[in-house]
């Protein structure tokens, strides 16, 4: 769905513009019509929390499925694939 993936693409570009989440490599976003799904981990509750705030401000979002996990290591990667919910 072209929406989905614009949605996707405006939530990514949200996220990497603000300076408090641009370094975050391991939270993967996909939209699936109005909601959004959160995958991979952060550091912290706070970037938690922030990256939910972030990409609830994006335009079209209703609901946000926020499944980030917390990776005090820092360590990219994490327990889920990347793009898992992709066609």
């Amino acid at each position: 769905m072209p929406e989905d993936r614009k949605r996707t693409h405006a939530i990514e570009k949200a996220l990497a513009e603000d300076e408090r989440t641009a370094g975050l490599e391991s939270v993967r976003v996909k939209a699936v019509g109005a909601a959004v799904f959160l995958d991979g981990a952060v550091e912290t509750e706070e970037q938690r929390n922030l990256v939910e705030e972030i990409v609830k401000g994006v335009s079209g979002v209703k609901l946000v499925r926020n499944r980030l996990q917390l990776d005090p290591s820092g360590q990219p990667g994490g327990w889920r694939e990347p793009h898992r919910h992709e066609e």
